[in-house]
């Protein structure tokens, strides 16, 4: 999105022990630089953090020193919130009974458009589809409410 001030407020649904690979942050890099190269799909690769390593080395930043807040602990009905820039991920679930669920809920300004970069979401990917220029897209209200109208 442009302008890519997304907040998101994520409810979990399960208590989130280490187990289940909760949610993590990297405290501080929402102020790193722009150049994030990958996806969210990526977060289940083999290697989940070799997107943050990159980032960081590009910030001089070695991954021994990055300070993660993370979930573990977090009961069901329990939130966080978190600005769309910063670093943020999950493990591998390991355990075999125990889900880990939790709910988005994605703000962003009236006023946002799709990039060229929501073709490859197959969350936004069906919005954008069928046309040449993203950012042309009209957010329907059904599908993007306005909270409030000043």
């Amino acid at each position: 999105f442009e302008p890519s001030d997304v907040v998101t407020v994520w409810i979990a649904l399960d208590d989130m022990e280490e187990e289940v690979g909760p949610l993590e942050y990297v405290k501080g890099s929402h102020c790193w630089g722009d150049g994030r190269i990958g996806s969210a799909n990526q977060f289940f690769q083999t290697n989940v953090k070799s997107l943050l390593k990159s980032a960081a080395e590009r910030e001089g930043i070695d991954m021994e020193s990055l300070r993660i807040a993370t979930m573990a602990g977090l009961k069901a009905g329990g939130l966080s919130i978190h600005h769309g820039k910063i670093w943020h991920g999950s493990g591998r679930n390991c355990s075999k009974t125990r889900p880990r669920r939790g709910l988005g809920l994605h703000f962003v300004p009236a006023n946002v458009k799709f990039t060229p970069e929501a073709a490859n979401s197959s969350l936004w990917k069906p919005y954008v589809a069928d046309v040449n220029d993203p950012s042309t897209v009209e957010l329907s209200e059904e599908d993007f409410p306005l909270p409030s109208r000043c």
